[in-house]
Parts: structure tokens; sequence; C-alpha cells
């Protein structure tokens, strides 16, 4: 059985056509109550007075992108996204971690998981970022690297390399 696509493209959406809002369910792959939603959170529709409402793509495609950009939330530096709370914390410094994955992230840097506790819920908190940002963290002082080794990745030889297998 295969899965369904979570999300389809804003960007198939057409400026200058119409849509009604079962188009807009379909096309966006969303529930129709979820659509007729939007329009009580701002969602302008051609004409009030008619059914079934229709929007002009542009509008719908103006009103998705400033959707997307107020759940957005800028993080500082030092700064993680905390899920339980819903917003930017800090993590208190005893707890900050990091680890040096091999993946490259481009042609220079390598990813980096910068890892901390949120100050307020004590959620555990986790920033995707490169190995460029934790020097950039280490120079700040937030992050020391005094005694700490990390193993990470799946190396080709086995940990255990004096048992004989027949």
């Amino acid at each position: 059985m295969t899965k369904k696509k979570r999300n389809r493209n804003p960007n198939l959406i057409k400026e200058k056509h119409s849509y009604s809002f079962a188009e807009i369910s379909e096309a966006l792959n969303k529930h129709p109550r979820t659509v007729q939603s939007w329009r009580k959170q701002g969602l302008k529709v051609i004409d009030e007075a008619r059914k079934p409402y229709l929007v002009y793509g542009e509008e719908l495609k103006q009103f998705l992108k400033t959707r997307r950009q107020n759940q957005k939330h800028p993080l500082k530096t030092g700064e993680f996204f905390c899920p339980k709370c819903r917003c930017a914390r800090k993590s208190r410094p005893e707890n900050y971690t990091f680890e040096i994955t091999r993946k490259k992230l481009g042609k220079t840097s390598i990813q980096a998981l910068i890892r901390g506790i949120c100050e307020a819920c004590s959620q555990p908190l986790l920033l995707f970022s490169s190995d460029r940002k934790v020097r950039e963290l280490e120079m700040k002082g937030m992050i020391s690297t005094e005694g700490k080794t990390t193993l990470s990745g799946n190396g080709d030889s086995p940990s255990n390399t004096d048992i004989k297998r027949y």
C-alpha cells in the first residue's frame, strides 16, 4: 500500500484562475473544512453573496504565503525552537552538547546536531546546523569542547575484530 503525499505544491495554483473551496482542498490535499476555516482567517472570496465561494488564485497564493511567514520563528544565536513552548528558547549552558555527523552540507560544511534543554519547560531541544556554527558558538563561549569525544558514523570495521567467524 502506498502512502498518500502529505502536502501538495502550492506553486501549482494558477494566479489568474478562480478556485472553489472543493478545488482548493483537492489541489492542496487539505480537508474542505480546513479551507472553509481559512475564509474566517482572512482568505478573500470573490463574492460573499454567491455560492459556491470562489477565490482568485492570486489571493490564495498570497494568503498561503502570509500564513507560512507567520508560522516561522526566526532564531538568534544560541536559541532553539521549543516544540512544547512554541517559541524561541535558550538552553541551559551546562546542557549544550553537539555531535558532528559526517554528512556534507554543500561543498565545504559538515552537518552538526546541537542539543540542549529548554530553560522554561525542560523539553529536549535539537538544532540542525553546520560545523561552522559550532565553531562560532565555541568562540562565543556557549559550547565547550573540553573532554568531550563523540563517536558517530558507521565505519567499515566492526568493533570486535578479534572474533573469528566460521
